[in-house]
């Protein structure tokens, strides 16, 4: 009989150090398992989510972007937010990129595909960033780029020569569209592609 409880014992001490490893998992670690698009408030909401999860055009988190070019719940309301790519041509010596963006729901229309925080029917403008110790460098000047629209499709795409780049850690960010109104939110607010080891 004795040789049985010390066996028992055993596994009643394992169960309990279990549990207790399971206590100390940190609160936020639930967060990291992908979520329905009910589960947010705007298409925005949900486009930081998915990014913020590593999500690409090949990793759809869950069920977020079920089309797989890189946008997440399209058929939520805006604020919409669109995934955006970044690369470098060594040969040709360029930056280049291209945005998907998700239309409103109202007759396919996509919303931000034009305009930025000063001009609602100019160009989308957007600048590539360096990652440094000292924060975030623009490449190009305090104007940055315009990015040409291609309605029929939901992307923006664009280049910029650049010969020198030191090689380090990049981003593409779309600066914020117009407000609609001066008291009301933005409806198209920035958003960046993921860093990226260039060139």
């Amino acid at each position: 009989m004795q040789s049985n409880v010390r066996p028992l014992r055993l596994l009643l001490s394992l169960a309990v150090v279990a549990v207790a490893a399971l206590a100390l998992l940190p609160l936020g670690s639930s967060a990291s398992a992908p979520r329905g698009c009910g589960f947010f408030k705007s298409q925005a909401e949900a486009q930081d989510y998915f990014v913020g999860q590593g999500g690409t055009i090949e990793d759809g988190v869950g069920k977020l972007d079920p089309d797989h070019d890189g946008v997440a719940c399209e058929g939520l309301t805006g604020p919409y937010a669109g995934y955006a790519t970044l690369g470098y041509n060594k040969k040709r010596n360029f930056f280049y990129g291209v945005a998907s963006l998700p239309p409103s729901g109202e007759g396919g229309e996509y919303p931000c595909m034009i305009g930025n925080r000063h001009f609602s029917d100019a160009p989308r403008r957007l600048n590539v960033y360096k990652v440094t110790a000292d924060g975030n460098k623009p490449i190009f000047n305090q104007f940055g780029l315009g990015a040409e629209a291609q309605p029929e499709t939901g992307h923006l795409i664009w280049r910029a020569d650049r010969k020198v780049v030191i090689p380090g850690s990049y981003f593409a960010e779309f600066e914020e569209r117009a407000r609609t109104t001066a008291y009301g939110g933005i409806e198209c607010p920035p958003f960046r592609s993921p860093i990226v080891r260039l060139p």
